[in-house]
């Protein structure tokens, strides 16, 4: 986009979408490979409070609430695409390289390594989960499937266990690189068989559960475990019912997905029949800073791979997503769900 055409699109976006929807658009569409510290600076910077109040509160929840709607028409698969199937080797820039987690990580200390923290993480979600073998388990939205790989080789069975995922160059590597069980399908849509699974669990798909869909998916998931199942799920949700401002500019990186609010989980939980058996909070921020600063250190790799467009959207969506959390917007949440 020539610079003419970006600062028009600026000036039409901003009195719609609002600043921070359109400025971060701004940022993204610079032509050239943005300069990685200065970039979070300034997307991570202290405002004027009349600032701060426009880049959290407009535009007004009433037409916020229009634009959401317009943008959540899309199928599912649309945004999912958009965001993972640029490619598989860029992913492997930023994430850890055992289990390419592209969700919250575990740093207890504040000094591990992005790898000792998606370990940690990962052993922390093993106990939640209590897998065994001959056990039938299912892993919804399964990224490249590093959480698949460790259950399979902590019981010592591989074919009880299945992936779900939209991402098509996710679905090649799980099947292809790791030869685990993942099928190309959408765990919000689709049919589950009744009383099929003993553990069913997510790491970071959730998001992509619209408050729409909420009601409807946790009773299906109910019903297609067996009695005493065990469903955990690791998520990041806003506090309250109505989306914040800032779900706006989520739409620029995960486009149709606006997680429901925290209380509208708990609802769907409980009306399901499930009982809570665990809840814990979990910070988001180190592992976004993590994955920026691997980002940056191999710009020139990311730049041969995906190009300046979608290197400048990843460098953007890093800080962005940062002050998300930052702001109290949006909090990090592991739950563990039984059947009685």
């Amino acid at each position: 986009m020539n610079q003419i055409l970006r600062h028009l699109a600026l000036a039409a976006e901003l009195p719609v979408y609002g600043p921070s929807y359109a400025l971060l658009q701004h940022l993204i569409r610079t032509p050239t490979p943005l300069d990685p510290e200065p970039t979070w600076q300034l997307v991570t910077r202290p405002l004027p409070a009349p600032l701060y109040w426009l880049w959290n509160h407009y535009p007004p929840a009433l037409v916020r609430s229009l634009l959401l709607w317009w943008k959540l028409r899309q199928p599912h698969n649309v945004g999912i695409e958009e965001h993972y199937d640029v490619s598989n080797a860029f992913y492997e820039l930023f994430l850890d390289k055992k289990f390419m987690f592209y969700t919250c990580a575990d740093f207890v200390t504040g000094r591990e390594t992005i790898e000792e923290a998606q370990t940690k993480k990962a052993d922390f979600f093993l106990n939640l989960i209590q897998p065994k073998a001959g056990e039938k388990i299912l892993d919804l939205g399964c990224g490249w499937g590093g959480m698949m790989r460790l259950i399979a080789e902590t019981t010592g069975d591989r074919d009880g266990i299945v992936g779900y995922t939209l991402s098509k160059n996710q679905y090649a590597h799980v099947r292809e690189r790791l030869g685990l069980n993942v099928e190309l399908k959408n765990f919000i849509t689709c049919a589950y068989e009744p009383l099929a699974y003993d553990k069913i669990y997510s790491i970071g798909s959730w998001e992509a559960v619209r408050p729409a869909d909420l009601d409807m998916l946790v009773r299906k998931l109910h019903g297609a475990l067996r009695p005493g199942g065990r469903m955990v799920h690791h998520f990041f949700t806003h506090p309250g019912d109505a989306a914040p401002a800032m779900a706006l500019p989520g739409q620029i990186f995960f486009p149709g997905s606006l997680p429901p609010g925290h209380t509208g989980f708990v609802r769907a939980f409980e009306n399901a029949g499930f009982r809570i058996v665990h809840r814990s909070l979990h910070d988001y921020r180190p592992t976004l800073r993590a994955w920026f600063d691997n980002l940056a250190a191999n710009r020139d790799r990311a730049l041969e791979l995906v190009g300046a467009y979608t290197y400048n959207r990843c460098l953007v969506f890093f800080p962005g997503a940062w002050m998300y959390f930052q702001d109290g917007n949006a909090t990090l949440i592991r739950y563990v769900l039984e059947k009685v």
